[in-house]
């Protein structure tokens, strides 16, 4: 006699649940299956392992919350390139992080235009050689796009090195004036890159987590030479500075990197004296673009326009540093002050580079 004492109508109905149940199920997964629920599924499967599985997965997706993403990835003839980009762009507005890396002592071509750091970017500090500028497009600031930039050693050995840049894109109404988000781009960069650099046999040396990010400077950002901590600290002494007129600078901090700037200007904050330093494939492409009117600060031609140079030997992607000064045009005043100028510039660019003695 069987166990089962229920009777038969409830066991019958107890089947009957189980296959309506079921139906649910095979319904929902349909439901799941149609509206596209799976192929996001797959999409977010598939970033775990994308690009190699060198993509900052995790990072991304803090990045870009809430954002259904495909990856790609691609080895072309200038540099590796690896993306997250939106699947729906009509709903996104095109969201999405661009990854692109290539050797550090390859020379620039006439499509590089799009690795450009910015002119005013903010270094990355924590460690790293990089920088951080908001996208810019006919001379007005763009926050929702951005630039990370970053140079990597991968031994002591000049020119051995990796460049890696990453251009990311924020949904509609949201943009990078929030730290914590300049933050989070930089992350996907630095931690893509390094990725990137173990599993290609470049033994890099990680910076620490990049965990909060000032603002990128501007033009308007100019305040008193006094005042200055950054990269225009102690380039000129005050009464070199009253011979020149200079009363302002447009300055970022003094940490190592791809370009740095220092600009004095009059004190009503006007342009007057622009140095700049070039490192990596930068200071590649400063060497073989150089002005017909510049010359070399220690040598004994003299500029028709007060434009000199100095160089360094960098270890790692820092390759051959190329560090410069341009006066406005008509602003030649005493040669020698703006050779001082310039070395003084030099030698403390070079020094947080750990570079060689400029000459």
């Amino acid at each position: 006699m069987s166990k089962d004492r229920s009777p038969f109508w409830r066991r019958r109905g107890v089947r009957l649940t189980a296959v309506a149940s079921a139906a649910v199920v095979v319904v929902a997964g349909g439901t799941f299956w149609m509206s596209g629920g799976y192929a996001a599924w797959r999409n977010d499967r598939a970033l775990d392992s994308a690009c190699d599985g060198d993509l900052a997965a995790d990072r991304v997706r803090e990045l870009l919350p809430g954002v259904e993403l495909t990856s790609s990835s691609e080895l072309q003839h200038d540099g590796w390139y690896c993306s997250a980009s939106a699947a729906d762009e009509q709903r996104d507005g095109g969201a999405g992080v661009e990854v692109r890396i290539r050797n550090a002592d390859e020379p620039f071509g006439d499509v590089d235009g799009w690795i450009e750091p910015g002119d005013w970017a903010t270094p990355l500090g924590n460690g790293w050689t990089g920088s951080f500028q908001y996208a810019a497009e006919g001379g007005g600031e763009r926050p929702g796009e951005a630039r990370v930039t970053l140079l990597l050693d991968c031994g002591e050995q000049s020119g051995d090195g990796l460049l890696a840049v990453a251009d990311g894109r924020l949904k509609k109404g949201e943009d990078f004036r929030d730290a914590a988000v300049r933050a989070r781009l930089t992350t996907v960069l630095t931690e893509t890159a390094t990725a990137y650099a173990k599993r290609t046999g470049c033994e890099v040396k990680a910076g620490q987590a990049v965990k909060d990010l000032p603002a990128a400077t501007t033009v308007r950002d100019h305040k008193p030479l006094d005042k200055a901590s950054g990269t225009c600290a102690g380039v000129v002494d005050p009464a070199t500075a009253r011979r020149w007129g200079a009363g302002t600078v447009i300055e970022t901090r003094a940490e190592p990197a791809p370009v740095e700037r220092c600009t004095l200007g009059s004190r009503l904050g006007a342009p007057l004296y622009d140095f700049t330093a070039s490192y990596g494939p930068y200071g590649e492409r400063a060497q073989s673009s150089a002005p017909a009117d510049v010359r070399a600060a220690k040598g004994a031609a003299t500029s028709p326009t007060g434009r000199y140079r100095m160089t360094a030997e960098c270890p790692g992607g820092g390759g051959t540093a190329v560090y410069d000064i341009a006066p406005d045009e008509g602003l030649v005043l005493d040669h020698k002050t703006l050779r001082t100028a310039l070395a003084h510039f030099a030698t403390k660019s070079a020094t947080s580079h750990n570079c060689k003695p400029p000459a």
